[in-house]
């Protein structure tokens, strides 16, 4: 594990050949304990982000991709559903790398990505698969 930023403790830890899991913990209010949000990496010859973070977040998760490969290199942005833990920075993300879009399910795209990106997402409809290069992902409704 490589700690991406010491002030923080956000860290980058391969846990799979290419995939980075990037964590940033945060303390709970009122000193009861820490959460953690979590976005993973796939280093591939089209490169994917599953999970933005949070806005506030952006700086340190970028420092933590940044720290794998050029943020330039992401071709797709990817969420499980429209939170902002999982697309809150997402037009920081499409900005920062401008070849890349959001990848998301059709509803996502439908009724909030469609509106809120400052790039169309592409919809992904249940069992439809990505090819990455060396890895593919697999979309699934749930």
């Amino acid at each position: 594990m490589a700690i991406s930023n010491t002030q923080s403790g956000t860290n980058v830890h391969e846990i799979a050949d290419g995939i980075y899991r990037i964590n940033t913990p945060i303390a709970l209010p009122g000193d009861v304990g820490k959460f953690s949000f979590n976005q993973y990496l796939i280093d591939d010859d089209e490169p994917l982000l599953f999970h933005t973070g949070l806005r506030q977040l952006f700086p340190l998760v970028r420092e933590a991709v940044a720290s794998v490969l050029p943020v330039s290199r992401l071709r797709h942005v990817a969420f499980s559903h429209v939170e902002a833990d999982e697309c809150g920075s997402l037009n920081q993300w499409l900005a920062a790398a401008p070849q890349s879009a959001p990848l998301c399910g059709t509803i996502a795209a439908m009724v909030s990505i469609g509106d809120l990106a400052d790039r169309a997402p592409r919809a992904l409809a249940d069992g439809e698969v990505v090819s990455l290069g060396r890895h593919r992902v697999r979309w699934f409704d749930a």
